[in-house]
């Protein structure tokens, strides 16, 4: 029975210094807007915008910008490239996208890390008090995920929802933190750049 205990024991110590681990590591911010747009279609009241379209400044928005417009034909990939294999917790930077009180969860908004959708605890989005910008952008914590070295893959898409018209949408996208030991890096669209900076 002792060696049962002191093995739980040893366990538990192991996960809480994982996840001590985790929330000491660097927090890296990456920008929806840099990520590759080009190709992607959106949803729109009058003509749907594309690519560099999706893209509006906004000075509340991390970086002055965030992307919009999204549906089922705009995904928004973040390409993150990792020094290690690690854990890293994810949190998503998102605006209502004027879309009203919406609830997301892994079935109204599909969040995949290298190709596999992950489970998430719901949150909500709301349009806030400024009719001026509706977006109300908000941190939410999505929880952690497994990070490869190398080339990974975060892919923020539209789910099964009707929250535009009776059309899958998805938040505003401002950014995505990611909390971790690695070092990572994103790779970032050049056109993006040109255009933006």
């Amino acid at each position: 029975m002792k060696k049962v205990l002191s093995l739980i024991l040893a366990c538990l110590m192991v996960l809480s210094l994982a996840a001590a681990a985790v929330a000491e590591g660097t927090e890296y911010v990456f920008e929806a807007e840099y990520t590759e747009l080009e190709g992607l279609e959106g949803l729109g009241v009058s003509g749907s915008p594309t690519g560099l379209g999706l893209v509006t400044e906004n000075g509340k928005a991390s970086n002055g910008y965030f992307v919009g417009n999204l549906g089922t034909a705009s995904p928004i990939t973040f390409v993150i490239v990792s020094d290690a294999d690690a854990v890293a917790t994810l949190k998503l930077i998102v605006g209502s996208n004027i879309l009203g009180n919406c609830a997301w969860n892994p079935t109204t908004l599909k969040i995949l890390v290298n190709g596999e959708a992950i489970e998430y605890n719901e949150f909500t989005t709301d349009n806030g008090d400024d009719p001026m910008d509706q977006n109300n952008f908000k941190t939410r914590k999505i929880g952690d995920i497994n990070l490869k070295a190398g080339e990974n893959t975060i892919v923020i898409v539209a789910g099964d929802n009707t929250y535009r018209s009776n059309l899958p949408s998805a938040p505003s996208i401002d950014a995505i933190k990611l909390t971790t030991s690695a070092a990572l890096e994103m790779v970032e669209s050049e056109a993006s750049h040109e255009e933006l900076d």
